[in-house]
């Protein structure tokens, strides 16, 4: 990379407020995907009968195809989630990996005083960490929003 490239770069500048809710939003979404169990849709058995007139449309409506499809393709899209996201916090300093963990994957609404008392920091030095860990993990997962 050329000076005049780094020079570039170094204009942009991080929005840090909506790249933590980026990050949040990833880490919030996979722990729910953890902790839920997708239910797979099924097929209407029963044809409806409707007296509607209906229009050519040259399109052949397959419903058991979609379904089937949306049942292999979510849960798998699930998984490559989590898994991302649980490479994504090893890559974290263990600190980090233990904020992150307490904070976004293994209780509901888990609030961050009770983080940082549990984990025995002051809270300056727990949010000191937690920015750290967000920033990192944003870098890691691509999820850094710029400031325009």
């Amino acid at each position: 990379m050329g000076k005049t490239e780094a020079m570039n770069l170094e204009s942009y500048e991080m929005n840090k407020e909506a790249t933590r809710a980026a990050v949040e939003k990833y880490l919030l979404q996979g722990r729910e995907y953890k902790v839920t169990a997708y239910i797979p849709e099924e097929a209407a058995v029963t044809a409806a009968y409707s007296g509607m007139l209906r229009s050519v449309t040259n399109r052949i409506s397959d419903q058991t195809g979609r379904i089937a499809a949306s049942n292999v393709d979510e849960p798998e899209r699930r998984r490559k989630h989590i898994a991302r996201m649980e490479r994504a916090i090893d890559q974290l300093g263990e600190r980090q990996q233990k904020l992150i963990r307490a904070r976004y994957l293994e209780e509901d609404d888990v609030l961050d005083f009770d983080v940082a008392m549990d984990l025995g920091y002051s809270d300056r030095h727990y949010r000191r960490i937690k920015a750290a860990a967000i920033v990192r993990l944003a870098a890691i997962l691509g999820l850094i929003v710029l400031k325009e």
